[in-house]
């Protein structure tokens, strides 16, 4: 039922490792979860994402843009954290980490890189593609 894809990437003083997983039908572009299991962070700052709520912004939220005349993801990832806030009802921002602001750029970029064409993009291509 999902896909489940292992990342790293640099926050402030650490690299983060974690685990990002989407939803394998109908187009693995919805986000089910994004964990960290190992990172040197600031506790109460960047260590925030370890925090349960902030973690539960990313189910639901899409991985990817999606082609408005096709409806079919793209190649290119979407999803980001935002300083100051995701705006209501956006389906790909997540709120930043406040105080923490170079944490949550390195894992926006995290993410983007790894779901990009440099990480798993090819692979989620291909199985996008097998798929149908």
């Amino acid at each position: 039922e999902a896909i489940i894809l292992p990342i790293e990437g640099k926050g402030l003083w650490s690299t983060l490792y974690g685990y990002i997983a989407l939803k394998q039908k109908p187009d693995t572009n919805t986000i089910l979860g994004l964990t960290f299991y190992q990172h040197g962070e600031t506790p109460g700052l960047g260590g925030e994402v370890d925090n349960p709520l902030w973690k539960a912004q990313w189910p639901g939220k899409l991985a990817f843009s999606t082609d408005k005349k096709t409806g079919v993801p793209t190649k290119s990832p979407n999803i980001s954290v935002v300083k100051g806030g995701a705006k209501p009802g956006d389906p790909y921002g997540i709120d930043g980490l406040s105080g923490a602001t170079i944490t949550g750029r390195g894992v926006h970029h995290l993410v983007r890189f790894w779901l990009g064409d440099l990480g798993f993009g090819p692979y989620i291509t291909q199985f996008r593609a097998e798929g149908k």
